[in-house]
């Protein structure tokens, strides 16, 4: 009877912050560097600076150094003193990844190579549907945050399913159905200036939604943050 083959053995994982030189691509942001974000089988201290020293010298010369405080700290997940366990962690670790690259792009930093900022935009709609308006009424609009230029995602919404997609249409129902026209002048200053990642553009997607509603507009859009409060 041939044996049993047995589970490879669990190995220990941290996660890994690097800082890379310019010619990893443009900044999105002045003094913030490019950054690498890995997991590797290599313990943070000595291990992991020898491990650099080396790599740097034959594989990846565009490494520059750890970035050590940008790291789990030594007791957290992912940190020194507390790796994740290899492929048992699998998901976990997939999630911390994930986390840790949203926290540093939020905080201005270039992940990956990702240079993607976003922008919120405004949609006028049709509101010859509405049966009632209520006193105050202002108007009908569809607000949204994206990673394009507010005028192709808008464009988006208005083509709807007859948008050239690469993939699975995505669109707005409303903002398709009801589309008028962009309304970028209704933006409101502060909500104008780019956005340095996801989870900070549906905050303000979300902050424009209820600007909105309490000037007295019917708005469509802006609501995954609400249903998650």
């Amino acid at each position: 009877m041939p044996p049993v083959a047995q589970p490879p053995k669990p190995s220990p994982r941290w996660l890994c912050v690097f800082e890379l030189d310019d010619s990893a691509g443009q900044r999105r942001v002045p003094g913030k560097p490019n950054v690498r974000v890995e997991h590797k089988a290599i313990k943070p201290g000595p291990d992991l600076e020898a491990w650099l020293d080396k790599t740097k010298a034959s594989k990846r010369p565009e490494l520059v150094r750890v970035l050590d405080d940008l790291m789990p700290k030594d007791q957290q997940h992912g940190g020194r003193l507390k790796p994740y366990k290899y492929p048992r962690d699998k998901d976990l670790l997939d999630k911390a990844l994930k986390a840790l690259r949203e926290k540093l792009r939020c905080q201005g930093f270039t992940v990956d190579g990702v240079t993607d900022m976003y922008s919120l935009y405004v949609i006028e709609l049709d509101d010859t549907h509405l049966a009632k308006k209520p006193e105050g009424y202002r108007g009908y609009v569809y607000v949204g945050q994206t990673e394009l230029s507010p005028e192709e995602r808008a464009h988006k919404h208005e083509l709807g399913p007859q948008y050239p997609w690469k993939k699975q249409p995505k669109h707005s129902r409303p903002a398709h159905n009801h589309f008028r026209r962009p309304a970028l002048e209704l933006l409101p200053p502060k909500f104008r200036k780019k956005l340095l990642c996801r989870s900070a553009a549906l905050r303000a997607e979300r902050d424009l939604r209820l600007y909105f509603e309490s000037k007295g507009y019917k708005v469509e859009g802006g609501k995954d943050l609400l249903k998650t409060e």
